[in-house]
């Protein structure tokens, strides 16, 4: 298709929302899918701005990308290794303040909680055009010194074709609840979980709040998000700006969202909070406080109530997020492959990051579900790849 264009724009009128209707029905989802990232928009600064690619055949909107620009980009939020080495931490925050780089960044969990790509098109034979399009406008955008999007492996040509670098990830998790005709179904199949949950004599029980949530649980819940950030095998790239913001949006102060959380002697020990769009339900935040969690099964006992809300109420699919830790992968089964794609028309940059990679969050997690599903065949048909961080 030729004429084809991009523009960057900060408002999505009701109108452009219609003309993706028929995407969101392909998917199963509802306009609330529009909600979260919305919030984002208004509440962006000059150094963290979140904003809509649209893709135009003439003056004919077909396409859309949800994208957020951070700078100047701070290397910490991509290497533990840097995050939790004195030494590191402030070598790396001393050359990302000088360097002060822009990045441009798409990826599921902060933009559509997880539920969908971030990619939306008027029909589905635009798929391939509107990815083009876009990845074309951003390659040749100078305000951006690197782009980096972590999605699925569905326009892996695409983006090699663009000039893109692939590199390895570790997979969307998500839960096939259509599968299961009740949570002892699950457990059927999680014979060891089963033994574990029924260990404890007074047992710590999931709660599912749908509606607005107190002062006191309020401060508790921030108080396992601190605790998982501190422990956290991976940050988001504007993990401040994210803290900060969270629970002044319409997640925490009205009852358009599900929070399940598991108390331990009376105070929430870990939550996870979800939105339901259409048939799919996508986890926003989650957080756990490891004073409690320590033999309570506090992780396990959020994914079965998150199962059992599923079943109870026609949801297809509850989604995750990218594995990054055991438990989830060994208990959240459906995996689509994903890659992390950079580009940087700056030669030292794709350097740097071809180097660095090996010591990414995302590698590392990488490797984490690799070392596993080695032992445990793939049955995603994820790609093999051996130890090279490029796909």
């Amino acid at each position: 298709m030729n004429g084809t264009s991009c523009k960057k724009e900060s408002e999505l009128s009701v109108e452009e929302k219609n003309i993706f209707a028929g995407h969101l029905e392909s998917q199963g989802l509802s306009d609330n899918i529009w909600d979260l990232f919305g919030e984002w928009v208004r509440r962006s600064t000059p150094g963290v701005n979140f904003f809509y690619l649209k893709v135009y055949n003439g003056v004919d909107l077909i396409g859309l990308g949800l994208f957020l620009k951070v700078k100047p980009v701070d290397l910490r939020s991509s290497y533990a290794g840097f995050r939790k080495n004195i030494v590191l931490n402030k070598i790396a925050a001393g050359i990302s303040a000088l360097s002060s780089n822009c990045v441009y960044i798409s990826f599921r969990n902060l933009i559509t909680c997880n539920i969908t790509r971030p990619f939306f098109y008027q029909s589905p034979e635009l798929a391939e055009t509107v990815m083009t399009s876009m990845l074309k406008y951003l390659r040749n955008n100078k305000d951006a010194d690197m782009i980096t999007i972590v999605d699925t492996i569905e326009h892996d040509s695409v983006y090699l074709s663009e000039g893109f670098s692939g590199y390895v990830s570790s997979s969307e998790a998500s839960l096939d609840v259509a599968k299961y005709t009740d949570v002892a179904h699950y457990l059927g199949e999680h014979k060891n979980l089963k033994k574990n949950l029924a260990r404890k004599k007074i047992t710590p029980m999931a709660e599912v709040r749908c509606g607005l949530l107190s002062g006191v649980e309020i401060q508790q819940m921030k108080a396992c998000v601190d605790c998982s950030v501190q422990e956290s095998n991976v940050n988001n790239p504007c993990q401040k700006f994210f803290e900060q913001n969270i629970f002044d949006t319409e997640v925490y102060t009205s009852d358009k969202y599900i929070h399940i959380f598991v108390r331990v002697d009376g105070v929430i020990a870990g939550f996870h909070t979800f939105q339901v769009s259409g048939c799919e339900m996508g986890g926003v935040l989650g957080g756990f406080n490891r004073n409690f969690t320590r033999n309570n099964f506090v992780y396990e006992r959020v994914i079965i109530a998150s199962l059992e809300y599923s079943i109870a109420n026609g949801i297809r699919r509850v989604h995750y997020s990218l594995i990054d830790n055991y438990t989830k992968l060994r208990l959240v089964e459906s995996r689509e492959a994903s890659r992390l794609y950079f580009y940087s028309r700056n030669p030292i940059n794709r350097k740097v990051f071809d180097l660095t990679y090996r010591f990414n969050d995302i590698y590392k997690l990488y490797c984490m579900e690799k070392s596993v599903l080695e032992v445990k065949p793939l049955s995603h048909g994820g790609l093999k790849t051996g130890d090279n961080p490029r796909a």
